[in-house]
């Protein structure tokens, strides 16, 4: 709770402040019992100094009190809404600057996130929970003095009430419990609905004739999402009411019981008058605080939870934290040793024991079957995966020593799982070198080193034609368009030490994909020029070919390494699967 306290007098102090106006207010409102209590005695006994001092009193608190409630309350919901931003800008902010991916493929990590983001207005809303308990104690406080004042029997309630207290323990791992149980129902159902209403997942539905059995696999998990808070909720509301059922029981009973000694004259009238005007506070007080124990709980587990989150980032960072900057250009080139990854909990090896050299100024092709763990090799260069075992040398120096964020700005890359960025064609593709977002010359050489020249000028405005359906005047591009233009978006960095193209011609067709193999050449003959290694993932044997090192994978292992010629020569694997592509051209 400091942490969110914290967070709120640094995003506006003077506003934190006014909101304890409120607090006040509610002091005075615990107050007006006791005014009617005094005027009711006043009343009855004639005197008319007591009576107008009463009337005075709870006219003068009661406006006391709707002004303070105004300033306070405007307050907390202006602070509530600016706290709640700021925490899901943190939120962005921790989950973007992971320098790595691992966490995005561990389910335990998933589901603490879907846990965080169905409760982020918990932690926008906890200053308002915490605001509310602190306003609660003090209507609480202020209302058990007047009772006590009016007549000590009220103790009794107040003993009935914590018994509320107590059981509030139960809902709060009711509800716990329920989140948990609902996080990766949660997940699915958030996936299947965006299967239901992509253009791509709903081009397969309606084609395969599957919206009905769809439809039917949202609800069943949608009803395995929701069922847990549903029966957390049935719970609640049978404890609320046999403790309001218990409550209210007790309070019949002591209103009869003072009232019996009202007629014997052992007791004062403004006695039952405060006792009968204070009852429905006491009970709201109770529930007031069983409430407030709930939302500081909820807010408590979400603030531990955002917590957890921060500390991950944290500790990712103090590990890269003085890590040494890479090298201008490269002499030796990358050695790989002994590389092994595992995804997540996943129970076998992508990669294992793989130990290559990729020499400096040199273009290396890896090939292999789906599954092979091509794209999962590049992510390890890429700095993207820590490995499980073994290790990556960028010129006899660890990548784990090496800064990635500077590593990853001395290379360049197009993977076969772009993103598709509807933003201008300009900017669509200037985003792979920021430095130069801007600068139509240098995007345009880019787009031309792609191969995708004809892409920009078919569209309606070139450069600065808005891209993507989805907004006004946006154009849709091909499969093909969009790879092109992630080609070229790789081509933005000039001279960098890691080139990396992985399956960049899975959606092109057999023209553009002999274009680009000139310019791939050219490329890495620029990037060679500053030591610079280009790697080509492809299943593609005619781009193998004109590289200077093949290296072959089949399930995670390196299995063959040499010279198209060579592996040709040798006639293992490679010239096997060599042989039956170009079969299928002839």
């Amino acid at each position: 709770m400091g942490l969110v306290l914290a967070t709120s007098f640094q995003v506006s102090p003077w506003q934190s402040a006014l909101c304890l106006f409120e607090m006040l207010g509610k002091v005075l409102a615990a107050l007006a019992p006791l005014f009617v209590g005094i005027f009711a005695a006043g009343a009855l006994e004639r005197d008319l100094g007591r009576m107008l001092f009463a009337a005075v009193a709870l006219v003068g608190s009661t406006a006391a009190n709707t002004a303070l409630q105004a300033v306070g309350v405007n307050a907390r919901v202006r602070q509530m809404e600016v706290v709640g931003h700021t925490f899901d800008a943190r939120i962005a902010d921790l989950t973007a600057r992971i320098p790595t991916l691992d966490h995005l493929e561990s389910a335990r990590y998933l589901d603490k996130l879907q846990i965080l983001r169905e409760n982020e207005n918990t932690l926008g809303g906890a200053l308002n929970t915490l605001l509310n308990t602190a306003n609660t104690a003090a209507y609480g406080i202020s209302v058990l003095l007047v009772a006590v004042t009016a007549d000590p029997r009220l103790l009794i309630l107040i003993a009935v009430g914590a018994v509320r207290l107590i059981t509030a323990n139960w809902s709060m791992q009711w509800e716990k419990a329920a989140e948990e149980d609902s996080a990766a129902p949660g997940r699915l159902t958030r996936h299947l609905i965006d299967l239901a209403i992509s253009p791509s997942g709903g081009a397969e539905t309606r084609v395969f004739s599957r919206q009905g059995e769809l439809r039917e696999r949202i609800g069943l998990a949608a009803i395995s999402w929701r069922r847990p808070a549903v029966r957390s909720a049935d719970r609640n509301a049978a404890l609320a009411l046999t403790n309001s059922g218990l409550f209210f029981a007790t309070a019949v009973i002591l209103l009869l019981w003072i009232t019996h000694d009202v007629i014997a004259g052992t007791v004062s009238v403004q006695s039952l008058v405060v006792a009968v005007a204070v009852l429905q506070a006491l009970q709201n007080v109770s529930s007031s605080f069983v409430s407030a124990i709930g939302g500081i709980t909820k807010a408590g587990r979400n603030c531990a939870r955002f917590v957890w989150l921060r500390d991950h980032a944290d500790e990712v960072d103090a590990a890269h934290a003085g890590r040494k900057q890479p090298p201008d250009r490269l002499y030796d080139g990358i050695r790989i040793e002994r590389l092994s990854h595992r995804y997540g909990d996943s129970g076998r090896n992508s990669l294992t024991a793989v130990s290559l050299d990729l020499p400096a100024g040199s273009v290396v092709a890896i090939v292999g079957e789906n599954g092979a763990g091509k794209s999962t090799l590049v992510k390890l260069l890429a700095g993207l995966y820590r490995p499980t075992y073994g290790c990556i040398l960028v010129d006899g120096r660890d990548l784990d020593e090496i800064d990635l964020t500077a590593w990853r700005s001395r290379m360049s890359a197009a993977f076969q799982d772009h993103t598709n960025f509807e933003f201008t064609a300009q900017r669509s593709v200037g985003l792979g070198d920021v430095d130069v977002l801007d600068d139509s010359e240098r995007v345009r050489q880019a787009l031309h080193d792609g191969a995708a020249d004809d892409v920009v000028t078919a569209l309606p405005d070139g450069l600065t034609t808005q891209l993507g359906t989805t907004w006004a005047g946006g154009v849709d591009l091909s499969g093909g368009q969009w790879q092109r233009l992630a080609i070229a978006r790789g081509m933005m960095r000039l001279s960098p030490l890691l080139l990396v193209l992985d399956e960049p011609t899975a959606a092109l067709d057999a023209t553009t994909e002999h274009s680009l193999f000139e310019r791939y050449a050219a490329a890495g003959r620029e990037a060679g020029r500053h030591g610079g290694v280009t790697l080509l993932v492809t299943h593609r044997f005619s781009t193998a070919a004109a590289a200077d090192l093949v290296v072959v994978l089949d399930e995670g292992r390196v299995i063959e390494v040499g010279s198209h010629a060579e592996l040709i020569a040798s006639k293992g694997h490679y010239a096997t699967l060599y042989e039956l592509q170009a079969r299928a051209y002839r």
